[in-house]
């Protein structure tokens, strides 16, 4: 991103005019002047978290590539030397399980890894890295649910009690003078904005949503589903990256309500904990792979040898068959697997909300 006339910190400025009542002398001041800088730094890209196994501890590390703000360089501009680049360093985010969102560390700039020590096995995290200039955080440029946005997600070993809950949703500012007090008109707008937005995406209304009309001109907040089982439509993912492309190409499909202003990805990605599935006696059964039925059976340890053998790094390894936590599917995962074959998951009706 270049970022023309960013970052100056300090100007000197006439501010002010007179004529002296003795004889008739200009007033100047060179008293600095603080600048404003609304240009946020290019966003990390790259963003990806790794489990590493220690000795006698499970960390996450994380690398990116960094901004292409990070390298500060200059302009000419009026013939003053300004510069068109900069990043104070980097904020690096880690979210739970519990939505909550923290600031782990502030790193210096060129900086692109980081080593989180502070995790605890068996759970899972989101990470987000966040340069920083004097004025202004850029958030990771990732489209919720694609490769990007997972490969900043970890399990911390052992089985996931967790899943990953993406939801697709945007924000787009019409311009126009609708009465959000008229609901007759409020439901002839939405009921056109949801077939026009269908229209151009090739998809069914039916998997539209507006969540919230607001003012400033006309905000809408909706959100895009996933097509149903064995329909033939793009993913939901799909349908808002192909929304941004026509509204940047000028697209004229909301012309008739008046034309799109602006357009914002709100899509988010969610840990959304799993309920543990237990025994009649309240112990946990980690083997029940399927989440089918309602016992650990022969499918689940068809899948489970499907997995045998593999070792983190490896391209079929999955966390969940890791049992007992080792960065390897072996025989220990194998004993604790067949403590658990043929046991009742008392509540598999709850899990599987039936």
């Amino acid at each position: 991103m270049v970022k023309m006339l960013k970052n100056i910190l300090w100007i000197s400025a006439v501010t002010a005019f007179g004529i002296s009542a003795a004889g008739a002398q200009l007033a100047t001041t060179t008293n600095p002047v603080a600048a404003v800088d609304n240009i946020p730094p290019a966003p990390v890209t790259n963003l990806q978290a790794l489990v590493a196994s220690g000795a006698d501890a499970r960390n996450v590390v994380l690398t990116w590539t960094l901004s292409v703000d990070d390298a500060r360089s200059f302009t000419s501009v009026g013939g003053v030397i300004v510069p068109t680049g900069d990043v104070r360093g980097y904020r690096v985010y880690r979210q739970g399980d519990d939505g909550v969102e923290a600031l782990l560390t502030t790193l210096s700039p060129g900086v692109s890894d980081y080593i989180d020590n502070s995790v605890v096995d068996g759970l899972s995290y989101i990470y987000s890295v966040r340069p920083f200039d004097l004025d202004n955080e850029s958030d990771i440029d990732v489209v919720a649910g694609s490769e990007g946005d997972l490969a900043r997600i970890v399990v911390v070993g052992g089985a996931s009690e967790v899943v990953v809950e993406t939801t697709i949703k945007g924000k787009m500012t019409i311009d126009s003078s609708l009465d959000l007090t008229d609901q007759a008109a409020v439901d002839l707008f939405s009921s056109q904005f949801i077939q026009q937005l269908a229209t151009l995406l090739g998809i069914d209304p039916s998997r539209i949503v507006i969540t919230e009309l607001a003012v400033g001109s006309v905000v809408v907040l909706f959100e895009i589903s996933e097509p149903a089982t064995g329909v033939e439509e793009p993913s939901a993912t799909v349908a808002l990256e192909t929304l941004k492309t026509e509204v940047t190409a000028g697209t004229n499909a909301f012309d008739s309500l008046g034309g799109v202003l602006a357009l914002n990805d709100e899509s988010t990605s969610v840990l959304v904990p799993v309920e543990t599935p237990l025994d009649d006696n309240g112990n946990v059964i980690l083997g029940w792979f399927t989440r089918q039925g309602d016992t650990v059976n022969f499918d689940d340890f068809f899948l489970f040898a499907d997995h045998f053998g593999t070792s983190q790094g490896d391209a079929g390894y999955d966390a969940l068959y890791d049992i007992i936590p080792n960065g390897s599917v072996d025989f220990e995962d194998f004993f604790r697997f067949a403590d658990d074959f043929g046991k009742v998951i008392a509540n598999a009706s709850v899990i599987n909300g039936g």
